[in-house]
């Protein structure tokens, strides 16, 4: 199945007539931003926004007047301002979520000496990392910001999250999202991905070996929170990380039932009121 694009994998909220074109386009121009560490010039963000030069000229001075995107003159890039982040992060500060969360994420991180992130499913919609913790006990280390972007069919943090839905609602995200091959050992087929899930399902995590990064091999677990209705639904997902040359398949697996244990320990404290929802934010950690 082919990937959609970044600004195709999501339908709009109301009818594309009812939007205003300007400020998607700005949304989306500050997304492409936080996945260009190096900055964008003029004529990147053209293209990525499939816009003309003057369009462009006007959203980035607008946005720049805002406070949320600066010109480095010197390389003619643009880059987003902290402002970005400092919103997502009061706006978690607020929730007490994460001062809550962070102890829990810390004694896993030292269990098992490796990367600790947690993800939060946003509006039903898809699932994003938000807060990571490396463990100390290791002197060599994968970045924790290698990839914000949450592949479902091949991060583990995606199958943690479809491992809890529907098979109805599992085929209808990745036709949306697509299941592109991102290495050699990427399964691209539907009714493997459903396979394993179930599996999944029986043990309480999910794992990904090599399937989206290599090099890196993954378990994750999902955040299952009862909320005020008594309905329970997958509200994030905890995952560990670790480089092949330090662990093998048995050992990430191993590491399974403590992420699993870990996500049932948040699960008892997070915010119970189904109106609590977490907007996109820049992801930090």
């Amino acid at each position: 199945m082919a990937r959609a694009t970044a600004g195709s994998r999501r339908s709009p909220a109301k009818p594309v007539e009812t939007t205003v074109l300007a400020v998607e386009r700005a949304l989306q121009l500050i997304e492409r931003l936080t996945e260009a560490p190096d900055g964008l010039s003029l004529a990147d963000i053209s293209r990525e926004l499939t816009v003309n030069k003057a369009i462009a000229v006007r959203l980035l001075e607008t946005l720049e007047h805002a406070g949320y995107v600066w010109r480095n003159d010197m390389a003619q890039r643009y880059h987003l301002t902290y402002r970005v982040s400092n919103l997502g992060l009061r706006q978690l500060q607020q929730s007490g979520l994460l001062g809550q969360c962070t102890s829990i994420l810390e004694d896993l991180a030292e269990r098992t000496g490796e990367l600790v992130r947690l993800s939060i499913v946003e509006n039903n919609e898809r699932i994003t990392w938000i807060y990571a913790v490396v463990g100390t006990r290791r002197s060599l280390r994968i970045d924790p910001n290698f990839n914000f972007e949450v592949s479902l069919h091949s991060h583990a943090t995606g199958k943690a999250w479809l491992m809890t839905l529907s098979p109805e609602r599992v085929i209808e995200l990745l036709k949306r999202d697509g299941m592109s091959a991102l290495t050699r050992q990427t399964s691209t087929d539907i009714k493997a991905l459903q396979r394993e899930l179930e599996t999944a399902r029986r043990r309480g995590f999910a794992m990904t070996f090599e399937e989206n990064e290599i090099g890196v091999i993954a378990v994750a677990a999902p955040v299952v929170a009862a909320r005020l209705s008594g309905a329970r639904e997958c509200v994030g997902a905890v995952s560990v990380a670790a480089p092949t040359n330090r662990m093998t398949r048995a050992d990430i697996e191993a590491c399974g039932p403590l992420a699993a244990e870990a996500a049932a320990r948040l699960a008892l404290m997070w915010p119970l009121d189904e109106r609590v929802s977490f907007p996109s934010v820049k992801r930090f950690g």
